[in-house]
């Protein structure tokens, strides 16, 4: 995962956050409902909670249609 620089850590303050697995019945069934996400600070260590959902490992793709259904006759 990477570290993001839209989370700041409430207890040290820095912007180095990355995004955690939820863990236990209330991350998984109760506060994913809400939008709410576990993040783990990478300089002191605070795991927390916040509603930002951040970047997943994997990158997302444009859609690849430029056309808007109608083609043009030649």
């Amino acid at each position: 995962m990477f570290p993001t620089k839209d989370v700041e850590c409430p207890t040290c303050h820095e912007c180095v956050a990355v995004r955690i697995n939820r863990d236990g019945f209330l991350q998984q069934k109760v506060l994913s409902r809400f939008g709410i996400y576990p993040w783990k600070c990478g300089a002191c260590g605070t795991v927390f909670l916040f509603r930002k959902r951040g970047h997943s490992g994997r990158r997302r793709h444009a859609s690849h249609s430029s056309s808007s259904g109608t083609r043009r006759r030649a």
